[in-house]
């Protein structure tokens, strides 16, 4: 339950960083995500396209957003609401170096390349781990319904458990010919569901 981002890196180097915004326009937040230390900047690796796209979400860790919190008490100021806001409004602000002491991270979940012969979800999420960004360790590829079901399960019993929070789990077709095949909706992919947990 985070801030989704965008990140574009050319030759290498990361070269803009927006926030979905509307999913048509987003906010242009590159020298916030800069302070991030779990994106990279530079990618070294041999196999690096000229030109991608990583998507992903920006959260605040529950220890970090307490901090924050009793310091913004401690001087008078309002608390923020809930972690996912306080992202938010982090990753907007101005001053970089105020953003930097807000310890932000970053996980990643989608890699945009025609570049790479990469068939499936799965592999991609390791590509970028290999490339030294943050996925989840919180995932798993299932044969069928009875995996995925089980996996939800077992994710809500241990939600409480992460140091982040979640609002639920996404399922999606792992083949990248398939997702091709389903195709998107207006608003969309037809490949991809959100499980959300009550509140």
């Amino acid at each position: 339950d985070g801030v989704a981002v965008s990140l574009t890196y050319i030759n290498g180097q990361l070269e803009q960083a927006l926030t979905r915004g509307d999913g048509v326009q987003g906010d242009d937040i590159t020298a916030n995500i800069r302070t991030i230390k779990s994106i990279p900047l530079k990618i070294n690796a041999l196999d690096c396209p000229p030109e991608f796209e990583v998507r992903g979400e920006v959260i605040l860790h529950r220890d970090i957003f307490n901090r924050i919190n009793s310091e913004r008490i401690e001087s008078g100021e309002a608390p923020f609401a809930n972690p996912r806001n306080s992202a938010s409004g982090t990753l907007k602000m101005q001053d970089s170096s105020v953003v930097a002491k807000r310890s932000l991270d970053g996980y990643m979940y989608n890699l945009q390349t025609e570049n790479l012969a990469l068939k499936t979800h799965e592999e991609s999420l390791d590509k970028l781990k290999e490339w030294g960004f943050k996925v989840s360790e919180h995932r798993v590829c299932c044969p069928n319904m009875e995996g995925i079901f089980s996996f939800i399960g077992r994710m809500e019993n241990e939600r409480e458990k992460l140091s982040f929070d979640i609002d639920g789990v996404v399922v999606k077709v792992n083949s990248f010919s398939q997702q091709e095949e389903l195709g998107y909706t207006t608003k969309s992919p037809r490949w991809a569901i959100a499980y959300k947990y009550k509140a």
